[in-house]
């Protein structure tokens, strides 16, 4: 019986490249989307057995990214989800397996090899490309031992606060701490969660909103986990 699949990329380029591949190994392809809304109408109209979907299209006026993912799961549970992606940041990678994506393809890897991670996905395993899975395995060797890398309470609870859109003045006099104390344990939090700046911190915020932070640990794979805004 031959698989169907939903593509969504907003460079066209990206979805025909695919969709050649896969028919070229028997897959259906019942819909095309190049943004967010014609994703979701795509999936209220066809059933599929997998969606090959970028992470970043912005052009649509429902959000992607982890909102995305999570609507997708929360409205097909059993259908695989491929994503595409360019991101180099593990937390946000990791937290894309936690919220049960099958498979994870690197766009700067050649598209030979899509099928492969097409077909994981139909038959629910899991497939990482070679760059993803090289980036995981220097992301744990860096971190270290799994002690090393859990973050500590205090990591935790600044953390939080920051989430909930405090600056480091404003922690310090909450927590009665001096600001550069607050500032080396959001330094050390980032560190283990593999966030090299702001910019990936809020992004990373944004996206693991609905988990819990207190036993965050690589070895598990919970960086999607983090208990920030409440119930």
């Amino acid at each position: 019986m031959t698989s169907t699949v939903i593509i969504a990329d907003d460079h066209p380029v990206v979805v025909a490249g695919v969709e050649t591949i896969l028919k070229a190994h028997r897959y259906e392809v019942v819909a095309r989307a190049h943004d967010t809304d014609t994703l979701f109408d795509a999936l209220a109209e066809h059933p599929c057995d997998v969606v090959v979907t970028d992470y970043s299209m912005p052009e649509g006026s429902q959000p992607d990214g982890m909102p995305m993912i999570r609507r997708i799961r929360a409205a097909r549970p059993d259908t695989g989800i491929v994503v595409l992606t360019m991101m180099s940041n593990p937390a946000i990678l990791r937290s894309l397996l936690d919220m049960g994506v099958a498979a994870i393809f690197d766009k700067r890897t050649n598209l030979r090899d899509i099928p492969v991670a097409v077909h994981a996905a139909d038959v629910g395993r899991s497939y990482l490309s070679p760059a993803i899975r090289r980036l995981f395995h220097e992301a744990d060797c860096a971190n270290g031992h799994d002690d090393a890398t859990r973050l500590s309470p205090r990591e935790v609870e600044v953390l939080r606060a920051f989430a909930q859109g405090h600056g480091l003045g404003d922690i310090a006099i909450l927590m009665g701490r001096s600001f550069k104390t607050i500032s080396r344990q959001k330094r050390s939090a980032m560190n283990k969660l593999g966030l090299a700046n702001d910019a990936q911190l809020y992004q990373y915020l944004a996206g693991v909103r609905a988990g819990m932070l207190d036993d965050w640990s690589p070895a598990v794979e919970a960086a999607a986990t983090l208990r920030f805004f409440g119930p």
